[in-house]
């Protein structure tokens, strides 16, 4: 019986995060009511409530599901040399995006995606940062400064892939991402 209660709240929560995320590229998060998401979710509003108590609620939970579903995928990935390891974060990037690309695809096109943007950049920038803490034979001041640098951008390319800007597979800019990381965007130009 769990079980099954279990696969109703998930199938009522992945609809009223779909819903929330569809009104996002809408409106403002200030403009969308729990009415709004109720109806575009297919559910009343006392099953919202059983949820959530507000709109926030539901940020906060979509936020903290992003970021844990980063952080497992690449907590598996271990240090051995840095062009493996880029090579190896991008993957895992790309696998998590690919679980649930619509969703994604949403979540990354809204104009309101700066409060999740904070937090996925701020993880994998941590995450990459202990990670080569624990090398010994790496510059950690430059590094760190190459680390601020890489994340946001290489986030900004792949929100701007999903708006349509590029027109390369996924896995082609993830492979384009890791050569310019790598070796260098001079190098890569047209020309050189």
């Amino acid at each position: 019986m769990d079980q099954k209660t279990d696969k109703r709240v998930i199938k009522t929560k992945h609809a009223i995060y779909k819903a929330f995320v569809e009104l996002l590229n809408e409106k403002d998060i200030n403009q969308i009511t729990i009415t709004d998401v109720a109806k575009r979710a297919n559910i009343n509003r006392k099953t919202f409530y059983n949820y959530y108590s507000d709109i926030n609620d539901v940020m906060e939970e979509i936020e903290n599901l992003v970021v844990a579903a980063f952080i497992k995928n690449i907590g598996t990935v271990e240090f051995t040399n840095m062009a493996d390891f880029l090579t190896e974060i991008f993957i895992k990037f790309t696998e998590t995006v690919n679980h649930d690309l619509e969703f994604y695809g949403l979540l990354f096109k809204t104009n309101n995606r700066s409060f999740l943007i904070v937090k996925i950049v701020d993880i994998l920038k941590k995450y990459v940062q202990q990670r080569i803490e624990e090398t010994e034979t790496l510059d950690q001041k430059r590094f760190k400064v190459a680390v601020d640098l890489c994340i946001p951008g290489i986030i900004s390319v792949y929100m701007n892939w999903f708006t349509n800007s590029y027109d390369y597979s996924i896995e082609e800019l993830s492979s384009l991402l890791t050569d310019f990381i790598l070796n260098g965007i001079q190098k890569n130009w047209p020309g050189n």
